[in-house]
């Protein structure tokens, strides 16, 4: 580690030698100061201040605004396609199963309890309210929705509805969802049953691998297919860097000056779990070896206080930055609405070169209302620190997404198939336990895809400060012999003159 850690600090003095050449870039202390020297396996951190160190904050959100405006079908398409090869993986044993008959219509079906397919209990959620617009996507259609979450939070809201997933999408169905409301023998449980394999449909010939993947394409993560990503995207941001919609006032309680804290939408013990998801996904993430063990899963009495602080924190609408002094940020969801409503529509109404300037104009709206919490003296700092944030914790945002009812619901199912009809797991934490391998390489791919396109702004802005360096370098070089020359030549002061203006460039 101390080799990693010399290595490392011998980085930063470069760096910080390259940039005496230029005051519009940041100093750095080249000294082990700097929080990822310290740090042997965490890429992310290390490439995050790399990249601020060669030109600071200004390029974080230049990867940003390319990731949100850019990248995201490049992210959408790996992540999707590395689930199709693990669920492959997990269920075929190299042998293509066929769809177990208790899973085809008229089968008893997958019963699944709403809680354990709904981590962040986003089903309690009503579209159609202001916060609902913030979480779901082409609401109006409701079960003929093509964003699977509102397809499922209307069949929820309303059992009678019979709409299968799939046919508002011009395909054959691919499941059918029913739920069992609280009070009924099933209580408060949805019941998945599909027509792949089942004779007479048509689809008798399809295997289970066969639903897994036409399941996984129908599947959007960020939104619907007619929804503008950026704007999915920013509300995914403000929710898992500052809870605001979690913490949106939905219910006619006045709150008391004194304490001046809107009421949550949910529970402490709710935001509690969501916060141990996090913690979980971070040291998936931060782990850059495939060897997961029950540590990821359990909690020392220090990491406890935290998660507890940052619920009890949520549930509050705000947030503690712990770089600046604890400064507690309240972003509020009206902020959040402003933002999705210049980024609402089709996509194909604006060009890529419009949409990212918007990106860029809403990222700095959030950064600005996060600085407007600060000092004057600290407003730069804090503004900057938004991008750094962001940046580090933007894999586990995509990463979550995963987490959703969308893709949970799939998992469930399968988990079903391997472990027996009836298996089950005990919430979100042991879920991803027993799915580690599958979380794991989504994480890899994720992280190298991020990495790599972080990497490249590194080394584009090191290019630029190394031919910066060779170009004065060779310049004064050129200014000394000049000199040089004419302090053995008899010319008159008006090329001193010329010469004292040469040197001034």
């Amino acid at each position: 580690m101390a080799t990693i850690i010399n290595q490392k600090e011998e980085i930063f003095g470069n760096i910080s030698a390259l940039n005496v050449l230029n005051d519009d870039f940041p100093k750095i202390d080249k000294s082990n100061s700097v929080s990822s020297i310290n740090n042997d396996t965490n890429s992310t951190n290390f490439l995050v201040d790399l990249t601020t160190a060669l030109a600071g904050a200004k390029a974080l959100k230049e990867h940003m605004v390319d990731c949100i405006t850019y990248r995201l079908d490049q992210f959408e398409d790996a992540i999707k396609d590395g689930l199709k090869r693990e669920l492959k993986e997990m269920v075929a044993c190299s042998v293509d199963p066929s769809v177990p008959a208790w899973f085809q219509t008229g089968g008893s079906g997958v019963e699944l309890r709403v809680p354990k397919i709904d981590f962040y209990d986003t089903m309690k959620v009503n579209p159609e309210t202001t916060e609902g617009s913030l979480l779901f996507t082409d609401v109006p259609p409701n079960t003929n929705s093509q964003d699977f979450n509102t397809y499922l939070n209307y069949k929820i809201q309303s059992p009678s509805l019979t709409d299968a997933w799939g046919n508002s999408m011009g395909s054959n169905e691919i499941v059918t969802a029913n739920f069992n409301p609280v009070g009924t023998t099933q209580n408060n449980t949805v019941t998945f049953t599909t027509d792949y394999g089942k004779a007479g449909t048509g689809l008798e010939d399809k295997k289970l691998t066969d639903f897994n993947n036409d399941f996984i394409d129908s599947l959007t993560l960020f939104g619907s297919p007619g929804s503008n990503n950026s704007q999915t995207m920013f509300n995914l941001i403000i929710e898992e860097l500052f809870g605001s919609i979690s913490a949106t006032k939905t219910t006619t309680t006045t709150t008391t000056t004194t304490t001046n804290e809107p009421p949550t939408t949910k529970s402490k013990s709710q935001l509690k779990i969501e916060a141990e998801i996090r913690r979980v996904l971070d040291c998936i993430l931060n782990s850059e070896n495939d060897a997961i063990d029950d540590s990821f899963f359990t909690f020392d009495n220090p990491t406890l206080a935290e998660i507890s602080r940052e619920a009890d924190n949520r549930s509050k609408g705000i947030i503690e930055l712990a770089t600046c002094g604890n400064l507690a940020v309240q972003i509020n969801s009206n902020l959040a609405v402003e933002i999705s409503n210049s980024l609402s529509g089709d996509s194909a109404t604006m060009s890529k070169a419009q949409e990212a300037k918007k990106v860029a104009e809403n990222l700095d709206k959030i950064a600005d209302a996060q600085a407007s919490f600060a000092s004057e003296t600290n407003k730069p700092s804090v503004k900057g620190n938004f991008f750094v944030e962001l940046v580090r914790k933007f894999c586990r945002i995509l990463l979550n997404l995963i987490i959703s009812p969308k893709f949970i619901s799939l998992f469930a199912i399968n988990h079903q198939i391997i472990y027996g009809q009836g298996s089950t797991y005990d919430g979100a934490i042991d879920f991803i336990k027993k799915n580690k391998k599958l979380v794991k390489n989504v994480a890899k791919i994720v992280l190298n895809i991020f990495l790599n396109l972080l990497l490249q702004l590194a080394l584009k802005y090191l290019s630029i400060k190394l031919r910066q360096k060779f170009t004065d370098d060779e310049i004064e070089k050129a200014k000394q012999y000049v000199s040089i020359v004419f302090s053995y030549l008899p010319v008159g002061p008006e090329v001193f003159e010329m010469l004292a203006q040469i040197k001034k460039l």
